[in-house]
């Protein structure tokens, strides 16, 4: 009787956790990126329309990505262009690049955003989320640790996949076409201001000839509070 109600109080046990732990429930989705926006700054030129929309604030980072990625030296700007000209153009990644003052910024892939900001956000909170099944959380801390290593693993999946899915790649646009897309650099440590954060953008027209695209975005204040709170709940690291 006794091993059958501390098997029935572990499954119970093992619920809460799974229930009241990591999730990951960013409020953006691709399709999301190509309809018009707001941008922060914008510049057309030659039938080319390129613009930025920052996502380093709280707010805006916690309603694309969860998280407020910005203190764990993520930058993330969403990278805009539309073709409403007659020739064909060709945006790379990296022919997209970055500054804060004199200091280029480095470029992070998807899965470094994602390893660096969504998942370090969370880190040691596991333990919160197994004491949350009571007093029985460190005679069934077993079976508890194990059910939430599981299910925040699958969710550190789901972050990896959703910053790399998320993220501008090389692009190919036709008339009428639009590629958009998140680009991710690496924030300079402690940094609460960017100022003088400027955008370069080189597009290669197909029939020859390129233009180059230089974005001054205003300063943008890191530490301000998040206006409309959301619990903003990501995994630990695998």
């Amino acid at each position: 009787m006794l091993l059958r109600t501390q098997s029935n109080v572990a499954i119970v046990s093992i619920c809460i956790v799974l229930s009241g732990c990591a999730s990951f429930e960013p409020g953006m989705r691709y399709q999301d990126l190509m309809r018009p926006r707001q941008p922060t700054v914008k510049e057309a030129r030659d039938g080319l329309d390129v613009s930025i929309e920052e996502f380093a604030t709280a707010n805006k980072s916690l309603m694309a990505f969860d998280a407020d990625i910005a203190p764990y030296g993520v930058l993330a700007l969403l990278v805009r262009v539309e073709n409403n000209g007659s020739q064909n153009y060709r945006v790379q990644q990296n022919d997209i690049k970055a500054t804060l003052g004199e200091q280029r910024l480095p470029l992070l892939s998807g899965e470094e955003a994602a390893s660096q900001a969504a998942t370090s956000e969370y880190a040691g909170k596991a333990l919160g989320w197994t004491v949350a099944t009571g007093p029985f959380a460190i005679f069934l801390w077993p079976a508890t640790i194990a059910g939430s290593a599981s299910h925040t693993a699958a969710v550190n999946r789901r972050i990896k996949q959703y910053f790399e899915s998320m993220e501008f790649t090389d692009s190919f646009l036709r008339p009428n076409q639009v590629a958009a897309g998140f680009m991710y650099f690496k924030l300079p440590d402690n940094i609460k201001k960017l100022e003088n954060l400027a955008v370069e953008i080189e597009s290669i027209a197909e029939q020859g000839g390129s233009a180059s695209y230089k974005l001054s975005l205003q300063t943008i204040d890191l530490s301000g509070n998040v206006s409309t709170p959301k619990v903003s709940r990501a995994a630990i690291p695998d």
